[in-house]
């Protein structure tokens, strides 16, 4: 399903990429994917890796940011060390070098001259790199977001399916708020269940798929839908309980929270 682990953001390959290393973990178990003779110079294979970035730390272990992206992005190699390009995210977000960042691989898309597929990573298992170059107190860290994880089961595969789509930013808010919800942080859930039901209602008014009046009521549903859960826990005296974030993400087509 996913690899989660905690990468350094360095320069590599001559100051030329600004990246984290994959763990080897994953590139000895996809080794016909990443092969130092397909990597080398004039190959026409291309690796993207598609990823939820979630948390940044400093030096020092502490939360400076939380990102909650899924992105795409290439991956450069020499021999057997294999870089995660993110250079993007890095001047996107202004992550300063040495920091570290909480990255979740979803998946690996491959382009091979005119063919191109996905692989999903792992499937059917969670699996968490550790690194002894991580700072213990990121770890710590690190591990009870991995414990959280582990509850999700096969909603990985709801949220490969969105991302894939085009639907990234649904995809990342309904792990966030799958992940808050798994932490014991009910009102935080609800807010991302929210944002995924109001997501998938813009993605409908904006679509012409549907055939008859289809899209019309499931506009109506899901705007109904919407108007209930900004309901939970809103008000001043009132907070946002267990029973309603369980409710939340059963208001929309993506019912992955059983």
């Amino acid at each position: 399903m996913v690899l989660l682990f905690v990468g350094k953001l360095e320069r590599h390959l001559g100051a030329e990429v600004i990246g984290v290393e994959l763990p080897k973990e994953l590139t000895e178990h996809y080794s016909s994917i990443f092969d130092p003779f397909k990597f080398s110079s004039g190959s026409n294979l291309y690796v993207h890796v598609r990823a939820h970035i979630h948390r940044v730390f400093n030096e020092g272990g502490d939360v400076v940011r939380e990102i909650n992206e899924i992105i795409v992005a290439p991956v450069t190699g020499f021999i057997t060390t294999y870089i995660l390009d993110l250079t993007g995210v890095h001047f996107r977000y202004g992550i300063p070098i040495g920091y570290f960042l909480e990255v979740l691989l979803i998946s690996l898309i491959v382009k091979s001259g005119a063919k191109q597929y996905e692989v999903p990573i792992y499937p059917d298992e969670f699996r968490h790199s550790k690194s002894l170059s991580t700072p213990l107190k990121v770890s710590n860290l690190v591990e009870g977001y991995a414990r959280v994880l582990k509850e999700l089961g096969s909603t990985y595969e709801v949220v490969g399916h969105l991302s894939a789509a085009g639907l990234q930013d649904i995809a990342a808010d309904l792990l966030e708020g799958l992940w808050r919800f798994y932490s014991g942080d009910y009102e935080g859930s609800i807010k991302f269940f929210r944002k995924v039901v109001e997501g998938l209602r813009n993605t409908v008014e904006k679509t012409n798929v549907f055939e008859g009046n289809r899209k019309e009521l499931l506009y109506q549903y899901l705007s109904k839908a919407f108007q209930l859960i900004s309901n939970f826990g809103e008000h001043a005296g009132t907070r946002g309980s267990i029973h309603e974030a369980r409710v939340s993400p059963r208001q929309s087509p993506v019912n992955s929270c059983n």
